[in-house]
């Protein structure tokens, strides 16, 4: 009898052995759905839309807007007098619960109504050379350098 269960426990033991040198694996992905009137999002790091309209925000994960109102953010579903489609949303760098800490910055650097000249920089020269342009769309540029000669100042080194 004292055979039996030395066999049960070794057997045991065999199979804990085998549990714990495979290794464990988990996979998490994140569908994020792009709303139709919203430029199209490459990476998974995206989370929010910039709308200077509302100056305000679209969570792309939560799928809902972040807007101010009587000094207070607020995420709701829709926002009520506001077509999307006319909305200009710009893709920003910022992943977390308060997009509204840079607000003033994307004030300034998306003002609403769209760019003063109603283009973004350097789209105004390119049309009066002839040629014909669709808008683009507003994103955020990463990495610190922009375009341009390397040295950061974006300014390049062509006739003018």
């Amino acid at each position: 009898m004292k055979l039996v269960p030395k066999i049960v426990l070794s057997g045991l033991f065999g199979l804990f052995l085998l549990g714990a040198s495979a290794p464990a694996q988990a996979q998490i992905n994140i569908n994020i759905n792009t709303p139709s009137w919203g430029p199209p999002v490459t990476s998974s790091n995206v989370q929010y839309y910039y709308i200077p309209e509302v100056e305000g925000y679209y969570d792309l994960r939560a799928q809902n807007y972040v807007y101010q109102r009587d000094g207070r953010w607020m995420r709701v579903a829709s926002l009520n007098g506001y077509n999307p489609n006319t909305f200009h949303p710009v893709i920003i760098d910022y992943v977390g619960a308060q997009p509204w800490v840079r607000i003033n910055e994307y004030k300034v650097k998306y003002p609403k109504g769209g760019h003063p000249h109603g283009m973004p920089p350097g789209q105004a020269k390119k049309l009066r050379s002839g040629a014909v342009y669709a808008v683009p769309v507003y994103q955020e540029q990463h990495g610190g350098k922009g375009h341009g000669n390397g040295n950061g100042n974006g300014k390049g080194h062509g006739k003018h």
